[in-house]
């Protein structure tokens, strides 16, 4: 972390899309006007085009299988779920520096997320650049799913409220558990497919299922995701 980030009042986070030049995330640590994660999130509806009270979380990660969440507080519909909420951080200046650990530079993964409200929203995944490649999909950033296309398909979906009014009628509880092996699936993941919009909810990178296959062997296997009457 350069010294002009540690004494400034601002701290300047970059993030991108695949295929697209760094955007500029300025957070202003004198503006105690709301919290500070909520600059953040303003930024990235700006970058998105999706708005903020469509936003569920974000996520800088940290390593592998580690993260630190952050939830907005301005979702709308207000977010009802909290099964797996994890532990959150107050946001502030010195634990930015510090789970940031020199790293300003964050490739920019959008991510699906329905809430138990039956609604859904976009969640952000920041990952650093030291686990991005320009070329070739990483575990975390997949230039397939993390471009710009592909997030304009989330956006139709995410503030389609249209489609989400037809979906929540179909979305029946218990949402959770069914298992498959070690594989924990929804039960609304049918609804998913009947409205074509699995593709988009559940990743399909190929670098991805072959990581998961690796990490379960013989005992994983992908949801399906399409009827299987479709095409």
């Amino acid at each position: 972390m350069n010294a002009d980030n540690i004494n400034s009042d601002e701290t300047v986070i970059k993030v991108k899309l695949s295929g697209e030049d760094y955007h500029d995330i300025v957070i202003d640590w004198t503006d105690t006007s709301q919290a500070y994660e909520q600059q953040v999130f303003s930024r990235l509806a700006e970058i998105s085009g999706i708005p903020v009270k469509r936003t569920y979380d974000m996520c800088f990660l940290t390593g592998i299988y580690r993260g630190v969440w952050l939830r907005n507080k301005r979702a709308e519909p207000e977010l009802s779920s909290d099964r797996y909420l994890l532990p959150q951080i107050g946001f502030n200046k010195e634990k930015v520096l510090n789970f940031t650990n020199g790293h300003e530079h964050f490739g920019l993964s959008p991510r699906l997320q329905c809430d138990d409200n039956k609604h859904f929203y976009i969640c952000y995944f920041l990952v650093p650049e030291r686990s991005l490649d320009e070329i070739e999909c990483t575990r975390h950033f997949c230039h397939y799913s993390d471009n710009r296309v592909f997030l304009n398909r989330l956006k139709a979906i995410v503030t389609n409220d249209a489609l989400q009014s037809q979906m929540a009628h179909l979305l029946v509880r218990p949402r959770w558990p069914f298992f498959d092996g070690l594989n924990l699936f929804e039960l609304w993941f049918d609804t998913y497919r009947r409205f074509n919009v699995m593709q988009y909810y559940y990743r399909t990178c190929y670098l991805y299922h072959i990581l998961q296959k690796q990490k379960y062997r013989s005992r994983y296997v992908p949801p399906q995701l399409y009827m299987r009457t479709h095409g």
